[in-house]
């Protein structure tokens, strides 16, 4: 009897506690429900859901149908997606997102393709601005004034001392490896009388190549951006972002800029930012090991709400000179002092291994806190090494189409690796390189399991591709991995309880259409914190 009537109260008990659900909190009312919704969390215990709600900027349920009911509320907002398909908000683990100010506030001559339409577009500009101290540009195709060379005798210096001879003039290439200047510039830069940049004759030609670029715009009369400019910019970059579905990024820095620091903590400071940001300190090869104790004071003074400043960016490229034992002494100090160290890499990989060989050694291992990117070959040896030293592959899959000139079979084996970093257990983000690339994640999604660029023929021949990605992995690395690239994998990159509510919805199921047309999705909603950011009306209607 009594064993029955401890069976009795104890089934009382349960139906007397609320059922939770799978992926559950406490139940709240919630500020949000999204019902009627494919939803992919990226979270291996549950992958998938068809109802959100959210609370305080948070997941609070992910589940079923009839588990979120009990999370509504009279001040609820409830909105039905039409079995649309829900991802967590994308992750751009490489976006100079700060120069959008020069798309704003300089001459942009990418859209030029002849020396006489630059010879317009600086005249209309310098009518246009009568005050100005300096002339800076971007988007300059170095082969246009080439050509203007080549027909004319003069360089180019010559050529655009004839437009431009009264202020400083840089324009920066595409790609930013090297600026056109005019004397003005080369005068007050201290740079006319040094072998750098010079023709055959002992002429100074006018194009002065990468590692110098940041010494010549440092004696302009208005070096960087303002505080408020930058501010701005970051604004309209936001727009963009949204529109795309990008929540959060890591953002590069290409200088000492305070100033770039400065408009992201006012931003925060104004709940203005709405996405997430790691910012990465620019670690300057011509300087010594003592610039490290500024980035220390930084990275004191610049933390918030929706960004952090806890990473260390080294070049070690073709425009990157590092003397062989500074490399190794900067990585190793930087790795001791707690910084995640991200090395943007164009050359062959061994000596970035051996820096971080020679931290490990001195400093203890790592688990997946640093990171290399931009590496567009990439060995077997490489990919032990990346395992080896626990250490984050960055790429950008946008570009995963593009060949090398050789075009041999065994080198296309190590060149853009995608699937290989999956194979081997590591942890591979991906990136868009904006404003030098494309800013939508689908196009790099796409072309990471096509190898072909998203608007080839069909027919084309892939690049190599036995190094396609399926679906699921090009999300790890745009969600999860990218959050864990950036060092906010405990807040971002998933659909979970718990976890910042960042989330899009796509007007069509990207699962269940051809890889080949992925790109032509469209996000209809972007959330941060579980506010909109974005909406496309056309798609929404009054929803």
């Amino acid at each position: 009897m009594k064993k029955l009537l401890f069976i009795v109260l104890l089934l009382l008990c349960l139906i007397a506690v609320p059922y939770k659900g799978i992926g559950a909190e406490e139940i709240v009312q919630a500020d949000l429900v999204i019902e009627y919704v494919r939803v992919f969390t990226m979270d291996k215990a549950n992958e998938e859901a068809e109802a959100v709600a959210v609370k305080n900027g948070k997941f609070v349920y992910v589940g079923d149908r009839e588990g979120v009911q009990a999370y509504k509320g009279p001040q609820t907002r409830v909105m039905y997606m039409d079995n649309r398909l829900m991802l967590p908000g994308f992750i751009d683990g490489h976006n100079a997102a700060y120069l959008k100010a020069e798309k704003m506030f300089w001459l942009d001559l990418s859209s030029f393709s002849t020396f006489e339409e630059y010879e317009k577009a600086i005249f209309s500009y310098r009518a246009q601005h009568p005050q100005l101290k300096q002339l800076c540009a971007v988007g300059w195709n170095q082969k246009v004034t080439e050509e203007a060379w080549g027909k004319s005798g003069k360089t180019p210096r010559d050529l655009i001392d004839q437009l431009v001879h009264d202020i400083p003039f840089v324009a920066f290439s595409a790609h930013r490896d090297e600026l056109w200047v005019n004397s003005k510039t080369l005068e007050i830069s201290g740079l006319d009388h040094i072998e750098h940049g010079l023709t055959e004759t002992g002429e100074a030609s006018g194009i002065i190549p990468g590692q110098f670029t940041d010494m010549v715009v440092q004696v302009l009369p208005q070096p960087d951006f303002s505080v408020e400019q930058y501010k701005k910019a970051l604004i309209k970059y936001q727009e963009d972002a949204a529109r795309y579905g990008i929540t959060a990024a890591f953002v590069p820095l290409g200088n000492h800029s305070e100033n770039v620091l400065k408009a992201f903590d006012e931003l925060d400071r104004k709940n203005l930012l709405t996405m997430t940001y790691e910012l990465g300190i620019y670690v300057d090869p011509l300087k010594d090991l003592d610039q490290i104790e500024l980035f220390k004071e930084w990275r004191e003074i610049y933390q918030g709400k929706n960004y952090s400043v806890q990473t260390a960016k080294m070049n070690y490229t073709e425009n990157a000179v590092w003397e062989k034992e500074k490399f190794l002494d900067m990585l190793d100090l930087l790795d001791r002092e707690g910084f995640r160290i991200h090395v943007e890499a164009e050359k062959e990989l061994h000596m970035i291994f051996e820096g971080f060989e020679y931290a490990r050694v001195r400093n203890g291992k790592k688990n997946f806190k640093h990171v290399i990117s931009h590496m567009p070959i990439v060995t077997n040896d490489d990919l032990t090494n990346f395992r080896k030293f626990r250490i984050i592959p960055s790429v950008q899959p946008a570009i995963f189409h593009q060949s090398i000139d050789a075009g041999k079979e065994d080198e296309l084996k190590n060149w853009h690796r995608m699937k290989s970093y999956f194979e081997k257990g590591l942890p591979v983000s991906s990136f868009s390189n904006y404003p030098d690339g494309e800013l939508n994640p689908l196009y790099g999604i796409e072309t990471g399991m096509t190898r072909l660029h998203w608007n080839d023929e069909k027919s084309q021949k892939p690049l190599w591709p036995e190094e396609s990605a399926t679906l699921k992995q090009m999300l790890r690395s745009y969600t999860i991995y990218a959050a864990r690239q950036i060092g906010w994998e405990a807040q971002l990159g998933k659909i979970r309880v718990g976890m910042q509510a960042d989330f899009i919805i796509l007007d069509k199921n990207i699962f269940r259409v051809p890889p080949g047309e992925i790109s032509e999705a469209k996000v209809i909603l972007t959330y941060f914190k579980g506010k909109e950011t974005y909406r496309d009306e056309s798609e929404m209607g009054g929803q």
